[in-house]
């Protein structure tokens, strides 16, 4: 090695082969992830820093991020069972939307 060589930096682009392998996935997943890449041209290339941000916050969302997707509410977990029914008001609407449309809203009358 002559006095003035340095060493190379290291490589921060990556190609999706090598930003699998970075990650320990497939290929195939890396595709599926929404992990931002890099348009050079036509090449996409993969960021190291960007991988691991991105894997920064895929651990901080947990299982798949299923914690926050399906909050558990207090009151759908109670054992008391809150009662609905009795009475309700029947709606106007149908018989208004028949009058205007000029259908006949007397009620049927029954043949024995």
């Amino acid at each position: 090695m002559k006095d003035n060589d340095l060493p190379l930096p290291s490589i921060r682009c990556l190609s999706k082969e090598e930003a699998a392998s970075y990650l320990g996935i497939g290929v195939t997943l890396l595709s599926e992830l929404d992990i931002p890449t890099v348009k050079f041209g036509r090449r996409l290339v993969y960021d190291k820093v960007d991988l691991d941000l991105w894997l920064e916050e895929y651990k901080q969302r947990g299982r798949a991020g299923k914690e926050f997707i399906w909050p558990v509410k207090p009151e759908s977990t109670s054992e008391t069972i809150h009662h609905v029914g009795g009475l309700t008001q029947h709606s106007q609407t149908a018989k208004e939307y028949a009058k205007v449309l000029g259908l006949k809203t007397e009620p049927k009358l029954k043949r024995f």
